[in-house]
């Protein structure tokens, strides 16, 4: 399925490969490392979340996507 010059069912599918393997690897990075393992903190969290959203915006040019005030992540518009 196609919208405008996306192959939407393509990228889902890739975006849901990549999410899993991401979070399979988080996962196993945490368990096999808790005690010494040192989590970003709040800021270097929001300039992570301002970079993917970049990411994405460039990615997708035409899709209006913007961070929700809500919630704070992305969504198109």
């Amino acid at each position: 399925m196609k919208l405008g010059d996306i192959d939407v069912a393509g990228e889902l599918i890739d975006l849901n490969f990549q999410l899993l393997r991401t979070q399979i690897l988080l996962e196993e990075v945490l368990k096999h490392n808790a005690e010494t393992l040192k989590l970003p903190s709040p800021e270097a969290m929001s300039e992570i979340n301002e970079f993917a959203l970049q990411s994405i915006q460039k990615k997708f040019p035409n899709m209006n996507i913007a961070k929700r005030d809500d919630e704070q992540q992305p969504q198109a518009e």
